[in-house]
């Protein structure tokens, strides 16, 4: 008799990125949203009842001149914390950061200064057992090289490109090695956004591509790049990549033992045309009547890369009922996965305490506050509950959720004019 199915693990977690925009600006989101400064928010986050928490020790915040002189007097009670709670953190030590001022995603030196530090982080915490190093690293790859949001702020710079995904990949590979000198039963979690690509015949190829580009980070950890895969082409052609360099990272293959998958309103793209040479990237949400679902991709996902998948990070920007909505949907569609044998793990709502500015990825100081699992609230203020904290609760005690209002995602009034495509 078949063992049945182990509960769909709930988690909670803060917003935790500290992105370098540009050589002179910095965004750092546990400041900015208060989380920083309030030990508090650990009971709160205890007290939802999950699992687990992503919880951010950060390098360029917790060593920013030596990977093996870190200052863990803010890390140590709050993941302390969350231990005694009986919620188990998934540490994450970059967070779609490019590291201290003496390094970069392209600095030669990324992966062994990244490594100093993960073991430095290793042998303070022994107990933890997962691990996600970098998140989201080929995201953070194309937002720094390729479209010029954040640092070192290239634009269609494939060969920075390309040296900036190898780097984390390299980077990831020694760290989990070093982590697991210290307990050999560390997991690694790998987070990517799980996106999706839909272009007409005059763009077909342009969508290929990126939808191959798309699992670039887990296959390259899984020593899947070797000659004859689309990405090797391309990474060895136009990012020039050294072959030698991943046959490295074949020989030196880090599967993840669990892929969580980041899925937003944005997450699938059109390829439009605009007369021109260049097309048009426009957020599926807007133009297609179709609606917008995880589950193909999420199958797709592991009918190619055969992994446990997570749902890593739920969030949407609304009210509480958009809110509620969003989770309570991406939650039906883990369990509708599960019945059809698709191992998905976990659930996690995301931005606990709320976000800053992510509508302009960070690049423009307005203010603009997003609610999250509490509302988002200043550094001496206590965040409050909304409905989406019961609902997280509710989930957690393994009930079904109630039925909410359908998202602006989901109303005619999102489609753009004469845009819509089928």
């Amino acid at each position: 008799m078949s063992r049945p199915p182990e509960p769909l693990e709930i988690w909670a977690s803060p917003e935790s990125t500290s992105a370098r925009i540009d050589a002179g600006r910095r965004r750092d989101q546990l400041a900015e949203t208060g989380h920083q400064a309030r030990a508090g928010d650990i009971d709160l986050l205890a007290g939802l009842g999950v699992s687990h928490a992503r919880y951010p020790v950060l390098w360029e915040k917790t060593a920013p001149r030596d990977p093996r002189e870190a200052d863990l007097s803010w890390a140590a009670p709050r993941l302390e914390r969350l231990r005694e709670h009986g919620v188990a953190p998934i540490v994450t030590l970059l967070h779609h950061g490019s590291g201290p001022d003496g390094t970069s995603l392209i600095d030669p030196l990324f992966p062994e200064l990244f490594a100093r530090y993960a073991r430095t982080v290793a042998e303070r915490f022994p107990w933890i057992e997962r691990w996600t190093p970098i998140n989201e690293p080929l995201t953070t790859a194309r937002f720094s090289t390729l479209y010029g949001h954040w640092y070192p702020n290239r634009v269609g710079d494939h060969a920075a490109f390309g040296r900036a995904v190898i780097n984390q990949a390299r980077a990831i590979v020694r760290a989990m090695a070093e982590i697991r000198a210290v307990n050999p039963a560390a997991q690694l979690v790998l987070t990517e956004d799980l996106q999706a690509f839909h272009a007409d015949e005059a763009h077909a190829a342009d969508g290929a591509h990126q939808r191959e580009r798309s699992f670039l980070s887990a296959e390259t950890l899984m020593g899947r790049i070797v000659p004859g895969h689309a990405m090797h082409e391309y990474l060895t052609r136009a990012c020039g990549v050294p072959a030698g360099e991943l046959a490295w990272l074949v020989e030196h293959a880090t599967a993840p033992d669990l892929m969580g998958w980041n899925y937003y309103t944005h997450s699938e793209r059109v390829l439009l045309d605009r007369s021109g040479p260049h097309y048009a990237d426009v957020a599926a949400v807007y133009v297609r009547d179709v609606g917008i679902s995880p589950r193909p991709l999420l199958r797709d996902a592991y009918r190619r890369l055969g992994l446990p998948l997570a749902l890593s990070e739920v969030h949407v920007d609304g009210d509480e009922e958009a809110r509620c909505r969003w989770l309570a949907e991406r939650w039906r569609d883990a369990r509708a996965l599960r019945d059809e044998g698709v191992p998905v793990l976990a659930l996690g709502a995301w931005a606990a305490f709320g976000m800053v500015d992510w509508h302009s990825l960070l690049r423009e100081r307005e203010g603009y506050r997003e609610d999250g699992v509490f509302t988002f609230a200043a550094p001496d203020r206590v965040p409050q509950r909304t409905a989406l904290t019961a609902l997280v609760e509710r989930l957690v005690r393994g009930r079904e959720p109630e039925t909410y209002a359908p998202g602006w995602w989901e109303g005619e009034e999102r489609l753009i004019r004469g845009r819509t495509v089928a």
